[in-house]
């Protein structure tokens, strides 16, 4: 979605596009708490996933924007933001080398 999106150049394209954008990547997002959950012993969970999140919402609103400015300056928003949009590939490949949990007790 973010490469369409990246690709829209009227107003009101960007505004309804924005919108599926907003509700593919915020979607994407409800599996993570049962995730990380998972992969914590009790005494840590709170903290690793108030970690972890803080720590996603650092680089992505933090640098995401300067990061977004400085690739845009030499090869055009579009080009920017289709190349941020590797972060979801790396996230899929990455959800590969997650232990599986299923079946066994938390700690």
């Amino acid at each position: 979605m973010v490469v369409i999106y990246s690709q829209l150049k009227d107003p009101t394209a960007l505004l309804v596009g924005g919108f599926f954008m907003g509700m593919f990547a915020n979607g994407m997002i409800g599996g993570y708490g049962a995730l990380i959950s998972e992969l914590f012993p009790t005494e840590l969970r709170a903290t690793a996933q108030t970690a972890l999140y803080n720590t996603g919402r650092f680089i992505g609103g933090g640098l995401g924007p300067v990061v977004i400015a400085a690739i845009a300056t030499g090869h055009g928003f579009g080009f920017a933001l289709a190349t941020i949009a590797s972060i979801y590939i790396i996230a899929f490949i990455t959800m590969f080398f997650i232990p599986e949990k299923k079946g066994v007790a938390l700690e």
